[in-house]
Protein backbone atom coordinates (compact mmCIF):
# COMPACT_ATOMS: atom_id res chain seq x y z
CA UNK A 1 0.00 0.00 0.00
CA UNK A 2 3.05 2.74 0.87
CA UNK A 3 4.07 1.57 -2.52
CA UNK A 4 0.65 2.40 -4.34
CA UNK A 5 0.55 5.72 -2.18
CA UNK A 6 4.23 6.75 -3.46
CA UNK A 7 3.44 5.75 -6.63
CA UNK A 8 0.72 7.81 -7.13
CA UNK A 9 2.13 10.93 -5.33
CA UNK A 10 5.05 10.82 -7.89
CA UNK A 11 2.62 10.59 -10.47
CA UNK A 12 0.73 13.70 -8.84
CA UNK A 13 4.14 15.41 -8.63
CA UNK A 14 5.17 14.56 -12.23
CA UNK A 15 2.24 15.40 -14.30
CA UNK A 16 1.30 18.78 -12.23
CA UNK A 17 4.65 20.01 -13.23
CA UNK A 18 4.26 19.25 -17.41
CA UNK A 19 0.63 20.66 -17.14
CA UNK A 20 1.79 23.95 -15.93
CA UNK A 21 1.57 26.35 -17.88
CA UNK A 22 5.21 26.96 -18.65
CA UNK A 23 5.72 23.36 -19.56
CA UNK A 24 2.36 22.30 -21.58
CA UNK A 25 2.40 25.20 -24.21
CA UNK A 26 3.39 22.57 -27.50
CA UNK A 27 0.70 20.38 -25.46
CA UNK A 28 -1.94 18.91 -27.73
CA UNK A 29 -5.71 19.26 -26.44
CA UNK A 30 -5.86 15.27 -26.71
CA UNK A 31 -2.54 15.03 -24.94
CA UNK A 32 -3.42 17.48 -22.36
CA UNK A 33 -6.90 15.72 -21.61
CA UNK A 34 -5.31 12.09 -21.51
CA UNK A 35 -2.57 13.68 -18.59
CA UNK A 36 -5.49 15.36 -17.09
CA UNK A 37 -7.23 12.04 -16.48
CA UNK A 38 -4.16 10.50 -15.41
CA UNK A 39 -3.21 12.95 -12.43
CA UNK A 40 -7.45 12.95 -11.88
CA UNK A 41 -6.38 8.94 -11.65
CA UNK A 42 -3.35 9.90 -9.52
CA UNK A 43 -5.12 11.56 -6.82
CA UNK A 44 -8.34 9.30 -5.85
CA UNK A 45 -5.58 6.36 -5.78
CA UNK A 46 -3.28 8.56 -3.71
CA UNK A 47 -5.97 9.53 -1.17
CA UNK A 48 -7.28 6.33 -0.81
CA UNK A 49 -4.18 3.96 -0.46
CA UNK A 50 -2.94 6.67 1.98
CA UNK A 51 -5.59 6.15 4.16
CA UNK A 52 -5.32 2.28 4.14
CA UNK A 53 -1.86 2.69 5.00
CA UNK A 54 -2.21 5.16 7.90
CA UNK A 55 -4.70 2.67 9.29
CA UNK A 56 -2.42 -0.48 8.40
CA UNK A 57 1.06 1.55 9.74
CA UNK A 58 -0.76 2.05 12.77
CA UNK A 59 -1.74 -1.47 13.49
CA UNK A 60 1.32 -2.81 12.47
CA UNK A 61 2.93 -0.68 14.97
CA UNK A 62 0.74 -1.97 17.66
CA UNK A 63 1.40 -5.70 17.32
CA UNK A 64 4.94 -5.46 16.33
CA UNK A 65 5.30 -3.69 19.87
CA UNK A 66 3.52 -6.34 21.64
CA UNK A 67 4.42 -9.65 19.15
CA UNK A 68 8.22 -8.32 18.70
CA UNK A 69 9.02 -12.56 18.89
CA UNK A 70 6.16 -13.82 15.82
CA UNK A 71 7.43 -10.47 13.82
CA UNK A 72 11.24 -11.86 13.90
CA UNK A 73 10.40 -15.82 13.33
CA UNK A 74 12.79 -16.70 10.20
CA UNK A 75 9.43 -17.25 7.53
CA UNK A 76 8.92 -13.32 8.58
CA UNK A 77 12.01 -11.34 9.77
CA UNK A 78 13.45 -10.88 5.97
CA UNK A 79 10.05 -10.05 4.33
CA UNK A 80 9.33 -7.13 6.97
CA UNK A 81 12.78 -6.15 7.10
CA UNK A 82 13.28 -6.13 3.43
CA UNK A 83 9.89 -3.45 3.27
CA UNK A 84 10.67 -1.12 6.47
CA UNK A 85 14.00 -0.78 4.17
CA UNK A 86 12.52 0.09 0.96
CA UNK A 87 9.88 2.74 2.11
CA UNK A 88 12.62 4.13 4.77
CA UNK A 89 14.65 4.62 1.46
CA UNK A 90 11.43 6.21 -0.23
CA UNK A 91 11.09 8.85 2.51
CA UNK A 92 14.36 10.22 2.62
CA UNK A 93 16.49 8.69 0.07
CA UNK A 94 17.16 10.42 -3.33
CA UNK A 95 13.90 9.77 -4.71
CA UNK A 96 12.17 11.37 -1.84
CA UNK A 97 12.00 15.02 -3.65
CA UNK A 98 9.25 13.00 -6.09
CA UNK A 99 6.95 13.10 -3.28
CA UNK A 100 6.37 16.54 -2.98
CA UNK A 101 2.75 17.43 -3.90
CA UNK A 102 0.92 21.03 -3.31
CA UNK A 103 -1.97 20.20 -0.36
CA UNK A 104 -0.66 16.63 0.81
CA UNK A 105 -1.82 16.58 3.73
CA UNK A 106 -4.85 17.96 3.41
CA UNK A 107 -5.73 16.51 -0.08
CA UNK A 108 -4.00 13.33 0.59
CA UNK A 109 -3.44 13.06 4.34
CA UNK A 110 0.53 12.92 3.32
CA UNK A 111 2.22 13.70 6.23
CA UNK A 112 5.82 12.59 5.43
CA UNK A 113 7.43 13.26 8.78
CA UNK A 114 4.34 11.26 10.61
CA UNK A 115 4.68 8.78 8.83
CA UNK A 116 8.80 8.40 8.71
CA UNK A 117 8.18 8.57 12.72
CA UNK A 118 5.51 5.48 12.29
CA UNK A 119 8.28 3.54 10.44
CA UNK A 120 11.06 4.48 12.67
CA UNK A 121 8.40 3.44 15.73
CA UNK A 122 8.45 0.05 13.80
CA UNK A 123 11.95 -0.36 13.44
CA UNK A 124 12.66 0.37 17.57
CA UNK A 125 9.95 -2.04 18.44
CA UNK A 126 12.00 -5.15 16.92
CA UNK A 127 15.42 -3.28 17.43
CA UNK A 128 16.11 -5.73 20.62
CA UNK A 129 16.37 -8.80 18.29
CA UNK A 130 19.24 -10.14 16.79
CA UNK A 131 17.69 -11.90 14.10
CA UNK A 132 16.07 -8.27 12.86
CA UNK A 133 19.46 -6.74 12.81
CA UNK A 134 20.49 -9.56 10.87
CA UNK A 135 17.50 -8.92 7.92
CA UNK A 136 18.08 -5.40 7.59
CA UNK A 137 21.98 -6.34 7.45
CA UNK A 138 21.12 -8.83 4.53
CA UNK A 139 19.14 -6.63 2.50
CA UNK A 140 21.42 -5.84 -0.26
CA UNK A 141 19.05 -3.58 -2.11
CA UNK A 142 17.17 -0.65 0.11
CA UNK A 143 19.29 -0.89 3.19
CA UNK A 144 21.58 2.39 2.89
CA UNK A 145 23.19 3.40 6.80
CA UNK A 146 22.45 6.99 5.32
CA UNK A 147 19.21 6.50 4.99
CA UNK A 148 18.94 5.94 9.23
CA UNK A 149 21.15 8.68 9.68
CA UNK A 150 18.83 11.03 7.37
CA UNK A 151 15.66 9.81 9.56
CA UNK A 152 17.12 11.10 13.15
CA UNK A 153 18.20 14.33 11.96
CA UNK A 154 14.75 14.74 10.42
CA UNK A 155 13.22 13.52 13.66
CA UNK A 156 15.69 15.68 15.95
CA UNK A 157 15.04 18.87 13.62
CA UNK A 158 10.42 18.16 14.06
CA UNK A 159 10.96 17.20 17.47
CA UNK A 160 8.71 14.07 16.99
CA UNK A 161 11.26 11.89 18.57
CA UNK A 162 12.43 11.67 22.35
CA UNK A 163 15.79 11.96 23.29
CA UNK A 164 15.57 8.52 24.59
CA UNK A 165 14.15 6.82 21.28
CA UNK A 166 16.90 8.69 19.58
CA UNK A 167 19.19 7.12 21.84
CA UNK A 168 17.93 3.64 20.63
CA UNK A 169 17.64 4.55 17.28
CA UNK A 170 21.44 4.66 17.79
CA UNK A 171 22.28 1.72 19.34
CA UNK A 172 19.68 0.21 16.76
CA UNK A 173 21.99 1.44 13.94
CA UNK A 174 25.19 0.97 15.30
CA UNK A 175 24.12 -3.01 15.86
CA UNK A 176 22.68 -3.38 12.33
CA UNK A 177 26.31 -2.34 11.53
CA UNK A 178 27.87 -4.78 13.56
CA UNK A 179 25.34 -7.65 11.82
CA UNK A 180 26.48 -6.51 8.07
CA UNK A 181 30.03 -6.26 9.05
CA UNK A 182 29.56 -9.40 10.51
CA UNK A 183 27.89 -11.04 7.76
CA UNK A 184 30.76 -10.00 4.96
CA UNK A 185 33.00 -11.61 7.48
CA UNK A 186 31.16 -14.71 7.16
CA UNK A 187 30.53 -14.65 3.28
CA UNK A 188 34.68 -14.44 3.27
CA UNK A 189 34.72 -17.23 5.68
CA UNK A 190 32.63 -19.47 3.99
CA UNK A 191 33.60 -18.97 -0.04
CA UNK A 192 32.27 -21.12 -2.64
CA UNK A 193 29.05 -22.44 -1.20
CA UNK A 194 28.24 -25.95 -3.15
CA UNK A 195 25.07 -26.10 -5.11
CA UNK A 196 23.26 -28.72 -3.12
CA UNK A 197 23.69 -26.16 -0.17
CA UNK A 198 22.18 -23.42 -1.57
CA UNK A 199 18.62 -22.55 -1.52
CA UNK A 200 16.84 -23.08 -4.95
CA UNK A 201 14.81 -19.55 -4.51
CA UNK A 202 16.92 -17.64 -2.78
CA UNK A 203 20.41 -18.81 -3.21
CA UNK A 204 21.25 -18.49 0.16
CA UNK A 205 22.86 -21.21 2.31
CA UNK A 206 20.28 -23.09 3.76
CA UNK A 207 20.48 -24.24 7.66
CA UNK A 208 17.07 -26.18 7.72
CA UNK A 209 16.59 -28.25 4.31
CA UNK A 210 13.69 -29.78 3.76
CA UNK A 211 11.96 -31.93 0.95
CA UNK A 212 8.52 -31.14 -0.91
CA UNK A 213 6.78 -33.95 -1.05
CA UNK A 214 5.65 -34.02 -4.72
CA UNK A 215 8.17 -32.35 -6.24
CA UNK A 216 10.64 -33.76 -4.06
CA UNK A 217 12.75 -30.18 -4.28
CA UNK A 218 14.96 -29.67 -1.40
CA UNK A 219 14.20 -26.07 0.10
CA UNK A 220 14.79 -23.97 3.47
CA UNK A 221 12.48 -24.44 5.87
CA UNK A 222 12.02 -20.96 6.54
CA UNK A 223 11.54 -20.37 2.54
CA UNK A 224 9.09 -22.07 1.46
CA UNK A 225 7.66 -21.13 5.00
CA UNK A 226 7.21 -17.81 3.90
CA UNK A 227 6.09 -19.00 0.95
CA UNK A 228 3.25 -20.99 2.02
CA UNK A 229 1.82 -17.93 4.01
CA UNK A 230 1.01 -16.12 0.41
CA UNK A 231 0.43 -18.82 -1.49
CA UNK A 232 -0.69 -22.96 0.02
CA UNK A 233 1.10 -24.77 -3.37
CA UNK A 234 4.65 -26.33 -3.80
CA UNK A 235 6.16 -23.15 -6.26
CA UNK A 236 7.67 -25.87 -8.07
CA UNK A 237 4.60 -28.15 -9.53
CA UNK A 238 2.04 -25.82 -8.11
CA UNK A 239 0.89 -28.64 -5.62
CA UNK A 240 -1.62 -27.93 -2.71
CA UNK A 241 1.02 -27.99 -0.03
CA UNK A 242 0.65 -27.58 3.91
CA UNK A 243 3.77 -26.53 5.69
CA UNK A 244 2.98 -29.67 8.26
CA UNK A 245 3.58 -32.34 5.10
CA UNK A 246 7.12 -30.95 4.03
CA UNK A 247 9.45 -33.62 5.31
CA UNK A 248 12.72 -32.70 6.72
CA UNK A 249 16.40 -33.70 5.71
CA UNK A 250 18.55 -34.19 8.29
CA UNK A 251 21.02 -35.81 6.71
CA UNK A 252 21.43 -32.85 4.51
CA UNK A 253 21.46 -30.19 7.12
CA UNK A 254 24.06 -32.00 9.52
CA UNK A 255 26.24 -31.61 6.06
CA UNK A 256 25.51 -28.31 5.90
CA UNK A 257 26.47 -27.83 10.07
CA UNK A 258 29.22 -29.75 9.12
CA UNK A 259 30.82 -27.71 6.37
CA UNK A 260 29.76 -24.37 7.96
CA UNK A 261 32.28 -25.55 11.26
CA UNK A 262 35.27 -26.80 8.87
CA UNK A 263 34.97 -23.11 6.71
CA UNK A 264 34.95 -21.19 10.37
CA UNK A 265 37.54 -22.89 11.57
CA UNK A 266 35.20 -23.61 14.67
CA UNK A 267 35.85 -27.67 15.46
CA UNK A 268 36.55 -27.61 18.73
CA UNK A 269 40.28 -27.33 19.90
CA UNK A 270 42.09 -30.33 21.43
CA UNK A 271 42.82 -29.05 25.16
CA UNK A 272 46.43 -29.16 25.96
CA UNK A 273 47.58 -31.54 28.67
CA UNK A 274 48.11 -30.28 31.67
CA UNK A 275 51.26 -30.07 33.45
CA UNK A 276 51.84 -32.19 36.78
CA UNK A 277 54.83 -31.68 37.19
Amino acid sequence: MLDESFTSLSQIHDLTYELHPDQAGNMTEEVKQQKEEALDAAKGKAKSYMQLTTESLAMLKLFTDALADAFTMPEIVQRLADMLDYNLDALTGPKASNLKVENAQLDYKFDPASLLGDIMSVYLNLGAKRSFHQAVARDGRSYKPANFDRTAAIMARKATKSSEELARWKRLCDAIADAKRETEVEEQDLGDIPDEYLDPILATLMVDPVILPTSKTVIDRATIRQMLLSDPKDPFNRSPLKIEEVISNDSLREEIEAWVAEKKGKKAPVADAMDLS
